[in-house]
């Protein structure tokens, strides 16, 4: 088993997927479900997520 810092990962992810789809989660339980559907890179925000937790709209 190897280890590896989650820069080297972000690097393989593009040097595997171009461009690379990132796709933006909720919460852990949302991420789980993009990372089983393949998605290589996943980002959470914590403003995202407390907003998500007390149910408020996303006003991006």
């Amino acid at each position: 088993m190897s280890l590896h810092s989650p820069g080297q990962a972000f690097r393989a992810a593009l040097a595997k997927e171009n461009p690379l789809q990132i796709v933006g989660a909720i919460n852990a339980n949302h991420a789980l479900l993009a990372q089983r559907a393949g998605y290589q890179a996943i980002y959470l925000s914590g403003g995202g997520v407390a907003a998500g937790s007390l149910g408020l709209p996303d006003l991006g």
